[in-house]
């Protein structure tokens, strides 16, 4: 089922305190002379068939996102408990036994659930994440079965290949105590971007995903709503600070800034994250988006209890 809202799409697929906020994107240009991570198809070989993306689930309860390329399946975060990340990957077509590696942003329980560790050793799930990180996944039960039976493999600022066809690169974000990782992946058919979880948007990040067919950004909180939140005061501080989430304004800066700096028509579709329950609504979305006529048309809006459809990337010719 997918509801229209004026000038964009809530796209879902159900199964049957103050502060004071620095510029929204980091200083941005108007032209970016190249990016942090070129995309590129070299030693990839032939295009293995479509690019697609469908985001599982996106809220503080769980995240979760597929992507495939031809028959090969990627997770990006596993927030969701094992019975629902089935369910999920059932509706949208893809059995469990088709995952074949999971990159993680970071370690919080709504991107990893501990209780995905049993699934993982079972399946033989590759498991992917910034050294960052390796920390904070040692703190983990599970996570010394996990690296005994090699499925851990950590990466710095280098380049990787989860699954064959896919190239991927991380950026690291200001996000708490440890970051979090914003990722690119490049195939011959298509990029997405991805970014959640960054208290703000620094020019690397606008390099790093110029140009990308699919775009993932959190879009969590409406600022008025967050200031009158009755939540304590230091959540709401925390939230709106440069190390906590992007609000709406933020995340519309953002997506120009990246669209100002890419190709024409990308990105082509534009799906807003972890947009919180209690500090945000789709009626606040809007109205911020609305303020372009053209970007707004690409936006969709994920939830946490239902998956999207699947987005496909249409890579054009360069001219």
């Amino acid at each position: 089922m997918t509801s229209q809202l004026s000038l964009f799409v809530l796209d879902v697929e159900p199964a049957a305190a103050t502060a004071t906020r620095r510029s929204h994107v980091s200083g941005y240009p108007s032209a970016v002379s190249g990016t942090a991570c070129l995309p590129t198809s070299r030693g990839m070989g032939e295009c293995p068939g479509k690019f697609q993306v469908c985001v599982l689930g996106s809220g503080s309860g769980g995240n979760s996102t597929a992507v495939r390329l031809g028959n090969r399946v990627l997770l990006i975060d596993m927030g969701l408990g094992p019975r629902t990340m089935q369910q999920r990957l059932q509706q949208a077509a893809v059995g469990l036994d088709r995952v074949e590696a999971v990159c993680l942003t970071h370690l919080d329980q709504d991107h990893f659930r501990p209780s995905c560790v049993k699934m993982i050793l079972q399946r033989g799930i590759r498991l992917y994440l910034h050294q960052w990180h390796r920390i904070d996944l040692m703190r983990i039960a599970g996570a010394r079965a996990l690296i005994d039976a090699a499925l851990v493999h950590t990466f710095a600022d280098e380049a990787f290949e989860p699954v064959p066809g896919l190239r991927a690169c991380g950026v690291q974000l200001q996000h708490d105590r440890h970051g979090t990782i914003g990722y690119r992946f490049d195939s011959p058919a298509g990029a997405l971007g991805y970014a959640t979880d960054l208290g703000h948007v620094p020019h690397a990040l606008i390099e790093h995903l110029a140009g990308v067919e699919i775009l993932c950004l959190e879009s969590n909180y409406d600022e008025l709503m967050t200031i009158h939140c009755p939540r304590p005061s230091w959540v709401n501080r925390r939230n709106m600070s440069d190390s906590g989430h992007l609000s709406n304004e933020q995340a519309f800066d953002a997506v120009r800034a990246i669209a100002a700096v890419s190709a024409r028509p990308n990105p082509q579709h534009i799906l807003l994250m972890h947009r919180s329950q209690q500090c945000n609504h789709p009626r606040k979305v809007r109205c911020v988006f609305e303020k372009d006529s053209i970007l707004c048309h690409r936006i969709h809006l994920t939830e946490q209890r239902h998956r999207t459809r699947w987005f496909v990337a249409r890579r054009f010719p360069s001219e």
